[in-house]
């Protein structure tokens, strides 16, 4: 009998007040190591240092988010026999998933927010020498998302972690066009999670982003996200040509960047209206974003105009040879 075979997570739990139960997960799913060392930035840990402490082997405080931060880091991670355990938002996330790659070292997160799909992906967004670059990484044994501490995060990253997921819908758009003007092969499976992703957020409004239901199929399309990428082996389901403007705004605009959902959500809404021609599907992501306070929050941390949105995309075909809606546009002067 012959299967794919996916490096799933260990360990997915999520709840409210379970940052404290690390050492029961792991025994429920027959995993013992014999330290832990947590990695997260001071001034979170202080947040929760009467639930934290006496957790951890070893604490290591990082800043998050550079690439030239790695070789101290893995550095202090020296115990080859100890769980790495990230806590932070995706800064922290994409260079503890880097160092421990390099190092093959298994680790868990726990996100502070959930502001994109870093929480369980093959890949890392760093900055090296002051802009974003991607790279690739391995994914979680485990994910733990603490309501508790989710709610306490500031609601934009949480908009903007809908954004992301959201996108993904793009994204497929994208791939299937690819496949019908190319012949590049779609893996079913993945297509299909990352719709999966995207479509139980469509109930939702701003009112309901504390709601434990919110929380858990938000949480639950950043996995099911990032398992459409590991089943593929790309990031074909989750980054269309939505993804493209964002990365290229981050690459030769970066000092006009700001939070990597909302540039996606903000592209992927343009992108519906002026060139995917299905009203339909326009309006339906329109009054989402409208009733989710998403289109506000594009209007206040997006610097660019809808006229100035075409200007972009000569920078976004640079970005990676990806075919999107972008390959099917008249080339114009």
């Amino acid at each position: 009998m012959y299967y794919n075979l996916c490096k799933m997570p260990v360990i997915v739990k999520s709840d409210n007040n379970i940052i404290h139960q690390i050492d029961n997960l792991l025994m429920s799913a027959h995993l013992y190591f014999p330290n832990k060392t947590l990695i997260t930035q001071k001034e979170l840990y202080s947040l929760y240092e009467d639930t934290l402490a006496g957790m951890f082997n070893q604490i290591i405080f990082i800043k998050g988010g550079d690439v030239e931060e790695a070789p101290s880091l893995m550095q202090q991670m020296s115990d080859k026999d100890s769980l790495v355990v990230a806590f932070g938002g995706g800064s922290v996330l994409d260079i503890v998933k880097y160092c421990t790659s390099k190092k093959d070292i298994p680790y868990i997160n726990i996100p502070s927010t959930l502001s994109n799909d870093a929480v369980y992906s093959c890949n890392a967004r760093l900055n090296c020498n002051g802009k974003k670059k991607t790279y690739e990484v391995q994914p979680p044994i485990g994910i733990i998302v603490d309501f508790s501490i989710i709610r306490r995060s500031p609601k934009k990253l949480i908009l903007a972690g809908v954004a992301d997921i959201v996108s993904n819908l793009s994204a497929c758009k994208d791939w299937i066009i690819s496949y019908y003007n190319t012949g590049e092969q779609i893996n079913e499976i993945a297509l299909m999670l990352a719709k999966a992703a995207a479509e139980p957020l469509f109930k939702y409004s701003n009112s309901d982003l504390e709601k434990d239901e919110f929380l858990y199929d938000l949480t639950n399309g950043i996995v099911i996200s990032g398992l459409s990428m590991i089943i593929s082996g790309n990031t074909r389901g989750t980054s269309g040509a939505e993804h493209l403007i964002s990365h290229a705004i981050d690459e030769y605009f970066h000092e006009k960047s700001t939070l990597h959902g909302l540039q996606v959500g903000w592209a992927h809404l343009l992108i519906e209206k002026k060139f995917r021609n299905n009203p339909n599907d326009y309006k339906r992501i329109e009054d989402f974003f409208n009733r989710m306070g998403l289109t506000e929050l594009f209007h206040e941390n997006v610097p660019f105009t809808e006229d100035e949105f075409d200007t972009l995309i000569p920078y976004a075909k640079k970005i990676r040879n990806r075919y999107t809606i972008f390959n099917t546009l008249p080339i114009t002067d």
